[in-house]
């Protein structure tokens, strides 16, 4: 699963997807479920956007939200189907955590590609209507974790390779063919141990990528 990630700065949001953030933003070293954060979308008119969607997939008959969508059974899925089929995002990220150990604190890993490069989960997106008006929302697409990460966690986030974005955004690709596109990263993946500061969602700041020997400490604050 993905329980936490890293979004880019929003200067490689711009460089790397040629695309401008609607409101004001600011990069989150510690992306945690319900919170709001940048994805990448088709709109009704076919253009590639740029939006803000909070983190915890629902769709308007659930009860319940969803912050990952297996893609085993994406297409068989009753929550994740229709929007596996039309409603593809990309979700802009730089790196994600995944946690090791049974009993309390557990120990953090940061996964990154080299250079904390910015990259693209597979993602899917759902819309509901509330009081307050339409609350737009999206899932992280997992995978099988890939050999050399499996000894950390037995799954990881479908990370797009970059020539098959568009791909993944767009509409016209038959669903069946989208599911082909979630395939092992072009880029290899590099892990480290972190502070246990990530384990509290509240601690937001570049102390959550630095690695665990360099901190010097693993006390949560």
């Amino acid at each position: 699963m993905c329980g936490r990630y890293i979004t880019p700065e929003q200067g490689d949001i711009e460089r790397h997807w040629n695309l401008v953030p609607e409101a004001a933003y600011r990069q989150n070293f510690n992306t945690a479920p319900t919170q709001l954060a940048p994805v990448i979308r088709t709109d009704d008119q076919g253009e590639v956007v740029l939006e803000t969607f909070k983190w915890g997939f629902q769709p308007h008959w659930a009860k319940r939200a969803w912050i990952n969508a297996r893609s085993e059974t994406l297409l068989e899925s009753r929550a994740f189907a229709p929007a596996a089929k039309k409603r593809r995002c990309l979700v802009p990220a730089v790196g994600w955590y995944e946690w090791q150990g049974t009993r309390a604190p557990k120990q953090p890993y940061l996964f990154h590609v080299d250079g904390f490069r910015p990259f693209a989960f597979a993602g899917i997106w759902t819309a509901k209507e509330e009081d307050a008006g339409t609350v737009f929302s999206f899932a992280i697409v997992t995978r099988e974790a890939i050999p050399e990460l499996a000894h950390l966690h037995g799954r990881m986030p479908a990370v797009l390779r970059g020539d098959d974005e568009q791909a993944w955004l767009s509409p016209k690709t038959p669903p069946e063919a989208a599911m082909q596109l979630l395939g092992e990263p072009d880029q290899p993946v590099q892990t480290y141990k972190v502070s246990t500061l990530v384990n509290k969602p509240a601690n937001n700041d570049a102390r959550c990528i630095v690695p665990l020997a360099a901190e010097g400490s693993d006390a949560a604050s």
